[in-house]
Parts: C-alpha cells; sequence; structure tokens
C-alpha cells in the first residue's frame, strides 16, 4: 500500500539529506585516502605537516604517528562503510552483506573511537579542553551506542537496532560535521566580525553542537515518522529538504578551503 502524501514526504526529504550527506562524508573520505596515502608510499611521512594538525607526524614518535593514522584511516573507512548500511535496497538484496559490513562498521568504530581517546588524552593532542570534553563526549556515545547497536541485532531487535546504528553512524560522523558546521559558521559570523578561533565560543559551540544537533534532528525524524499528523510531517520534511541543501553548501565550502588546498 502506498504511503500517504505526508509520510511519502518526509522519506523523500531524508532521502535527500542522505545523498548530500552521502557525497559530503565520502568526498572527505576520498580527501584522507589522497593526502595520506603518498607520502607513505613514497617514504615521506614528514610531508604529512603540509597540513595542520593539531599534532602532526612527530619524528621518533613511533607509537603516536601509528596511532594518527590507525584513527584517520579508520575514520575514512566508517565514513565509506556506514552510509552504505543506510540504504535499503541493498539490505533486502544482500542481507548477508549487510551484516557483515555491520559488523565491520561497528567493530571499527569502537576502534578509531578508543584509539581518539588515545590521541586526545595520552598523546595530548588537544586543541583546549573545552574542544577534547566534547569529543570525548561524543566518543564515549559512540561506544554506548555501537554496543546497543549489536546487542539489539543479536537479539533481532532490528526496529531498536535501526534507531542505535543510526546515533552511531551520525556519532561516528561528528569530525565530519565539525568542518561543514565550521564552514556553516564562517558564513554566518565571520561578517559580523565574531572570532572563529579555537578558544572562541562559536568555534566550542560548533564543537558541541557537531554532535547534539544531529541526535536532535534523528529525534525529531523518529517523531515525525511515528506521528499521525501531517502537518508535523511536512514541516520536518520541509525542515530536512533545508537540512540538505545546508549539508551540500557546508560539505562544498569544506571541499574548497579545508580539502582541495592541500591536495
Amino acid at each position: 500500500m502506498p504511503l500517504a502524501p505526508a509520510p511519502r514526504l518526509l522519506a523523500w526529504s531524508a532521502r535527500l539529506w542522505f545523498l548530500a550527506a552521502l557525497i559530503g562524508q565520502w568526498t572527505f573520505a576520498g580527501f584522507i585516502l589522497a593526502f595520506f596515502t603518498p607520502p607513505l608510499l613514497h617514504g615521506d611521512p614528514a610531508a604529512l605537516n603540509h597540513k595542520p594538525h593539531i599534532t602532526g607526524y612527530v619524528a621518533g614518535d613511533a607509537m603516536g604517528n601509528a596511532q594518527l593514522l590507525l584513527h584517520v584511516y579508520a575514520g575514512a573507512l566508517v565514513s565509506l562503510v556506514g552510509a552504505l548500511q543506510l540504504v535499503p535496497a541493498l539490505r533486502r538484496r544482500w542481507p548477508r552483506w549487510h551484516r557483515w559490513l555491520g559488523r565491520t562498521f561497528l567493530a571499527v568504530a569502537a576502534l578509531a573511537t578508543a584509539n581518539g581517546f588515545y590521541l586526545t588524552w595520552v598523546r595530548g593532542s588537544q586543541l583546549n579542553l573545552p574542544s577534547a570534553v566534547s569529543i570525548s563526549i561524543n566518543g564515549a556515545l559512540i561506544l554506548l551506542f555501537v554496543a546497543l547497536a549489536w546487542r539489539s541485532a543479536r537479539r533481532r531487535d532490528f526496529s531498536a537496532h535501526r534507531v542505535h546504528a543510526l546515533r552511531a553512524y551520525l556519532l561516528v560522523n561528528g569530525v565530519w560535521f565539525l568542518r561543514i558546521g565550521l564552514m556553516l559558521a564562517a558564513v554566518a559570523f565571520a561578517p559580523l566580525g565574531v572570532s572563529l578561533s579555537y578558544d572562541g565560543a562559536v568555534f566550542l559551540g560548533v564543537s558541541f553542537l557537531s554532535w547534539v544537533a544531529p541526535l536532535a534532528c534523528l529525534q525529531l525524524y523518529l517523531a515525525a515518522e511515528r506521528s499521525p499528523r501531517p502537518r508535523l510531517q511536512y514541516g520536518v520534511a520541509g525542515f530536512f529538504t533545508l537540512l540538505a541543501l545546508l549539508t551540500a553548501a557546508g560539505s562544498l565550502a569544506a571541499y574548497l578551503l579545508m580539502w582541495r588546498p592541500y591536495l
């Protein structure tokens, strides 16, 4: 039975946002692979510092350098794999492939998060304490929802699994949301003369919003999906259409200003 107009429009608005996010996340993953891989293949890891990092390649720090590379490549992998898990046609046609990709995604997400804690609190890769706290809360929530998604899948509670997996997917992409959020904040606040420095209020606000806002938007979508009120569904559909446009604009700006100059 076909969906009524309001639920159908709501579903299509989510697909539109997902398409914008998919392009943005895969562009980010592609940048990681294109920037980090050539210097390693040519035996010149010091070239990784051509792009600013909080703590990049440090001569003599074998453990720290290995953890940095593990983190960025794991991040690229979850960006590539995670999006595929959300495509219903792939789940229906290749369920076994979906299960194995899901296990890979959850395991690598947990590994990258644990590795991120090491980089932040052991290696000391911090811009400042508030942003480190924000990243760590994001990481703790990743581990929580990875565990819940895994447990609900094993219990075959697929309704709960969907929600937990969606939350894990959004949280894992927190670093990507941070970058597009900064681009959008630059457009909104820089003309007003507001500072975008790392210790400024705008940067710290975007840092926390990079994981709070996606979770809130998902909760709003789930509430509209369950609601019998067409007016709410139309409103949320319009909101997600706007989110798709902002996501596309932020991703394009991040590519042009943050990634392409270093390729």
